[in-house]
């Protein structure tokens, strides 16, 4: 499984020191936390494999690692800025060792000494240009650029080795190299036992690394930096509301993350709004007198009654908007995307011919009368019934998610729906009654350990783990006994079968 280039990155600095790393993030553009691809490798620009235009960034950036080791040899190698042989050596053999999270076999310390006298030496470089190019071609090995799922049998079925386990949890965890707490439990066999795992998550989960990457694992996936682009015309949606609305998402989801359950996503009556924010979420007088200011002009309020968790927060809203109208098609198929993890397939030919006439034939209808249309249409009703209830229901926020009762042409919105039969099929009156449904369901909770299981899997171009799967029921199960909190979920993740275990690979 090929690391990413931010994980690289983190690596780096890790294994080097914090300059080299903010370097590579910078000369190479890589993306922070809050922006990558979710699982990272399904970016367009990383990949599950090497293409020529990937492998070239992976050359440079250990280039610039050897590089930057060799101008700064007293500080990074602590062999001091004439080093001898020996600590050179020692240097790299140590450092190589860390880099490819595991004891070196005895065939690559013979190639790596071979490296370092022969091809560097013998050929006349000097120790300093030979620690040099010794970096870069640790960092430029498919030992360092790759983590190993092979267990102790690669051709062969069974449970990742305790290094292998390592390596996946930390890169999962905090996207970086394991620390040396989590090596030594490895290197000691104690990763064998899910209690120990559990431990070993509780401590990394205190990171500050862990926090971050998870955090941002959580924003990249509910797609927050789209705000950054989206077109809505408004002209209220500037600059200030666009980042108003980010600073919003960020806040909300880093308190709910690690101190409220995780149905807190879904239904929690409190958030973090600015006065910008105010006009949006129909504050006249701000702040209200139960605010208590948390961050600059951020204060912590209890949300309207009309307000619930992530489904009403303004830029979750604006971001799934068109740019002149909202869509109960449209964010339905989100709500069962985001929150439920079941996809839609792409209608026939003939079911999009049949949609298009009911709307050519009613171009005054209500969003609810063409949705009572496609119900009393048996080419519409088999998929639409599964979703068109969650836009319903969020039909009473525009663009912005602003709170209406009309809609653009006056006429009263009716925001009562009854929900498909995943979610318990009940009637539900609005929006606030469908966020309780979802999570009382545990659909949701199902659907973010299914989202949590393929982000640490990283690469699910050969199939993700879907919400049918045992894999998925596992998680969930887990999960449903636990205290219900997202580090609950990271361990049920953890301790699953999925995440430890690896069946036989077919023979190329």
């Amino acid at each position: 499984m090929r690391l990413s280039f931010n994980q690289v990155a983190n690596s780096l600095k890790t294994l080097i020191d914090d300059i080299v790393g903010s370097e590579i993030v910078e000369n190479f553009e890589l993306l922070d936390a809050e922006h990558r691809a979710f699982p990272p490798l399904q970016s367009p620009r990383e990949g599950n494999s090497f293409t020529d235009q990937s492998w070239s960034t992976a050359d440079q950036i250990a280039q610039a690692a050897g590089t930057y080791v060799q101008e700064n040899l007293g500080a990074v190698t602590g062999c001091g800025a004439a080093p001898t042989d020996e600590c050179a050596l020692g240097y790299l053999t140590a450092l190589a060792e860390k880099a490819y999270r595991r004891s070196l076999t005895d065939g690559e310390l013979v190639r790596l000494t071979q490296l370092y006298n022969t091809a560097f030496k013998d050929a006349g470089a000097t120790v300093n240009e030979s620690i040099q190019y010794g970096v870069y071609a640790i960092f430029q090995s498919p030992q360092f650029l790759y983590r190993t799922e092979f267990g102790m049998d690669a051709n062969g079925s069974g449970p990742l080795t305790q290094v292998e386990l390592a390596s996946m949890l930390s890169y999962f965890l905090t996207d970086d190299t394991p620390d040396e707490a989590l090596m030594e439990a490895a290197r000691s066999g104690q990763l064998a036992s899910s209690s120990e795992l559990e431990a070993q998550v509780d401590r990394i989960l205190q990171t500050e690394a862990a926090k971050i990457n998870l955090h941002g694992a959580m924003m990249s996936y509910f797609a927050y930096a789209n705000l950054e682009t989206q077109v809505i015309q408004d002209d209220a949606f500037d600059g200030a509301m666009r980042n108003a609305m980010y600073k919003e998402a960020e806040m909300f989801l880093d308190h709910n993350l690690w101190s409220e359950p995780l149905e807190s996503l879904l239904i929690s009556k409190r958030s973090y709004i600015s006065e910008t924010l105010a006009p949006i979420y129909g504050f006249s007088t701000f702040p209200p007198a139960d605010a208590v200011l948390v961050d600059d002009t951020f204060y912590e309020v209890t949300l309207p009654e009309n307000r619930t968790g992530l489904l009403t927060q303004a830029g979750f809203l604006a971001n799934r908007s068109r740019p002149d109208h909202t869509s109960v098609v449209g964010r339905g198929l989100l709500i069962k995307n985001a929150f439920l993890c079941t996809e839609t397939r792409e209608p026939p030919e003939a079911v999009v011919d049949a949609i298009e006439m009911l709307t050519a034939n009613n171009p005054d209808a209500s969003e609810r009368e063409m949705a009572d249309l496609r119900a009393s249409t048996p080419a519409c009703l088999s998929c639409h019934e599964s979703f068109d209830a969650y836009g319903l229901a969020l039909d009473t926020f525009d663009v912005l998610g602003r709170y209406r009762t009309v809609d653009s042409h006056g006429r009263p919105i009716d925001p009562s729906v009854v929900l498909p039969p995943e979610v318990g099929g009940a009637a539900a009156a609005n929006v606030v009654e469908v966020a309780n449904a979802l999570a009382d369901s545990g659909a949701f909770a199902k659907c973010m350990g299914l989202n949590l299981t393929n982000y640490a899997l990283a690469d699910v171009s050969a199939g993700a783990v879907s919400i049918e799967s045992c894999a998925a029921q596992d998680v969930a199960d887990t999960f449903a006994a636990s205290d219900g909190s997202f580090s609950s979920l990271v361990k049920a993740v953890v301790t699953s079968a999925a995440f430890s275990q690896r069946i036989q690979g077919v023979t190329q």
